[in-house]
């Protein structure tokens, strides 16, 4: 992938993110002013949800801000990860709010509390449910579109958790209409319980990206077919990748006849690494080191011990 589509992605990316932060900021105000007039812990609830959506979408900036930054001396495989680390932030900050809901909820239960509900507290998380769905899936293309964005994949989740939330409070603003008032905190319930659901499920990927765990199965298996396929390998070993960002870093190293001499074994190497890398576009640096076969004939076996 050339620089200019690189830069046109990473730009596509900022651009999602900055939407998100405008449209938090909207939702907030809405949110705040709605429940704060009719006492609703369900919408004051979702506004404190959309709160962290801000600073999650302000998060997510930040981190593909930092990771469209090229290799350096002190980051010479790039700056990635600092998506993940915006996506592991946002998923701590999730964890916390769902806390405070879950208090503030079983507060109201046991203490009591006054509620009304009127016609545009309902039409207010109506249109905040129709918007939450609108951004998650225009994220959710942002990121596909530019081949992945942890940070954006991240902040996606939040707004469609924050839908999920929204249908809850709708439901339990109905019910306390009908005079069932004690369904408006069990709604904020639900609301912290879908935020804390999106956050360990969020949070264990993440996790696993920042420890350098192996990308999902099928891009393994693309990557072995690939060096599988190619005639001059007799054989390969030791096939590590990790992932940093949306991006795959991988080594291997490769078995070839005993013949071959050290200029042919260097353009076998640097082929197969572009193979690699045009085949799975995912796969941003790819290192293959050429041993020789030590015996072994050509497609006499294709297996690949050490992996």
């Amino acid at each position: 992938m050339n620089n200019i589509a690189k830069n046109h992605q990473h730009n596509g990316k900022l651009s999602a993110a900055l939407v998100s932060v405008f449209i938090n900021v909207f939702l907030i105000l809405l949110k705040t002013f709605v429940g704060v007039f009719t006492g609703s812990i369900g919408i004051l609830a979702e506004a404190a949800h959309s709160l962290l959506d801000l600073t999650a979408s302000v998060l997510a900036f930040w981190g593909i801000r930092l990771a469209g930054r090229p290799a350096d001396a002190s980051h010479a495989f790039g700056h990635e990860k600092f998506e993940n680390l915006s996506s592991a932030l946002q998923m701590v900050m999730l964890g916390g709010t769902c806390a405070v809901i879950l208090y503030e909820a079983i507060k109201r239960m046991i203490s009591g509390f006054v509620i009304e509900v009127t016609w545009y507290a309902l039409a207010v998380m109506a249109i905040a449910i129709v918007i939450d769905f609108w951004i998650s899936r225009y994220l959710h293309h942002t990121a596909d579109h530019a081949g992945g964005s942890a940070a954006l994949e991240a902040d996606a989740l939040h707004f469609i958790s924050d839908m999920w939330g929204a249908l809850a409070v709708v439901v339990g603003l109905a019910l306390a209409g009908l005079g069932f008032k004690i369904a408006d905190p069990i709604a904020a319930v639900a609301v912290a319980v879908v935020i804390g659901g999106t956050a360990v499920r969020s949070g264990v990927k993440t996790t696993g990206i920042l420890m350098d765990k192996s990308p999902e199965e099928m891009t393994m298996a693309q990557l072995e077919s690939i060096l599988t396929a190619q005639p001059e390998v007799v054989n390969f070993h030791n096939l590590r990748a990790r992932q940093a960002g949306s991006k795959v870093l991988l080594d291997v190293c490769i078995e070839l006849n005993e013949g071959t001499s050290l200029g042919r074994a260097h353009e076998i190497s640097h082929q197969l690494s572009e193979k690699i890398k045009r085949e799975v576009p995912r796969v941003s640096d790819a290192l293959v080191h050429a041993e020789p076969a030590c015996g072994v004939e050509p497609h006499e076996e294709q297996g690949h011990p050490g992996h």
